[in-house]
């Protein structure tokens, strides 16, 4: 009988333990308290005295969020919760979502299958699983799909903390396994759609001839932050008196963001072109925002063609500049020969003869610099 009195308090202050330990089971398993996620200031039900037994994230086991990477002001995303660890058949979680400062971002929105259900502390809104959410009997893993909200504006960066519960569904919290994560969303990075060109070597060239013209050597480089097909044009001086055009080798480039490519540029005239500058633009266009332009000029001067040679003077035989005497003497010094580089051959006939004599006289007394 003694013996009876002394066990009798011990036996129920275990079935205390384990109706206690049943009921906080139980009670959790329609949802998890709020503030349990492991974010800032927070715990996790590991750290609180529900579900101590076994150290939080032990391996065996994870917990992956599925969230954007980037969003955009009130857009709408699917958000995945998944959990696994083998062996374990019964399921719950917790998620917030907290900008920079600890402040609620977005809003969370149940799913259709009554899997979760939405709670709110300390101005924070919390999604987490239900009773059917707790998906008894699926084994070793579970995931939990959901819509989320972003804000209506820019807020910066945003972590999704979540912790879960892989449990194996007989109400022992001896036997469950918690596990916490968090991944970052980001506001999208703003496009900036930006270009510029400029010309390789001289802006300036000459050449005499206005048919063949010249080359210039462009470099237009993509200074925005993506992709982008770059437009290029160049102007033309057309005239009465011949024109000058700008011909390119490429009409577009597509640029990846910093990436740059160098175009031919051709400046040429045409056979009527009269001698001067001609300034050519080159202006590139951005393909993304039609506004976005640069422009470069080139100045190609087209000089006029040397003055032709005077012509040939033979009469002139010593080349003295003037027809006198002496061309007669030196063209009679040489009469009757023949070959070649006589200089009294002056009709260039391969004779010096009375020919040469009379052509030297035809242009007597004149001066053959007079027309130079």
């Amino acid at each position: 009988m003694s013996y009876l009195k002394n066990i009798l308090p011990i036996c129920g202050l275990i079935l205390l333990f384990f109706i206690a330990s049943s009921s906080s089971a139980f009670a959790f398993s329609s949802g998890p308290p709020d503030e349990r996620t492991g974010a800032p200031n927070e715990g996790t039900c590991a750290q609180v005295g529900c579900h101590t037994a076994n150290d939080l994230n032990v391996s065996g086991g994870s917990l992956i969020l599925t969230v954007p990477e980037t969003y955009v002001p009130s857009e709408v995303y699917t958000i995945v919760v998944d959990l696994s660890r083998t062996g374990q058949s019964r399921w719950g979680f917790e998620m917030t979502a907290l900008d920079a400062d600890g402040a609620s971002a977005g809003s969370f929105a149940v799913d259709a299958a009554g899997a979760t259900q939405l709670s709110e502390a300390n101005s924070k809104q919390y999604i987490k699983h239900t009773s059917i959410g707790t998906a008894q009997g699926t084994n070793d893993t579970h995931s939990w799909e959901f819509q989320w909200t972003a804000p209506d504006a820019d807020i910066g960066p945003i972590i999704f903390y979540a912790a879960g519960n892989a449990s194996n569904g007989n109400f022992n919290p001896i036997d469950d396994y918690i596990y916490t994560e968090q991944a970052e969303s980001t506001p999208p990075v703003p496009i900036v759609v930006s270009l510029s060109l400029e010309i390789v070597g001289d802006t300036a060239l000459s050449t005499m001839n206005a048919v063949e013209g010249v080359n210039y050597t462009l470099k237009v480089t993509n200074t925005g932050n993506m992709m982008d097909t770059v437009m290029l044009e160049a102007s033309a001086e057309v005239g009465i008196e011949g024109s000058v055009l700008g011909a390119l080798s490429d009409r577009s480039v597509e640029l990846e963001a910093g990436a740059d490519a160098e175009v031919m540029l051709k400046v040429a005239g045409d056979l009527f072109t009269t001698p001067g500058d001609y300034d050519i633009n080159v202006t590139v266009t951005s393909e993304t925002d039609n506004t976005m332009t640069a422009e470069v000029t080139t100045t190609t001067t087209i000089e006029a063609l040397p003055p032709p040679p005077p012509p040939p003077t033979p009469w002139d035989v010593n080349g003295d500049g003037t027809v006198n005497i002496q061309d007669l003497v030196l063209v009679a010094s040489e009469f009757g020969q023949s070959g070649e580089a006589l200089k009294g051959d002056v009709n260039g006939d391969g004779t010096v003869n009375i020919l040469d004599l009379v052509l030297v006289s035809s242009h007597f007394g004149e001066d053959t610099n007079a027309g130079q």
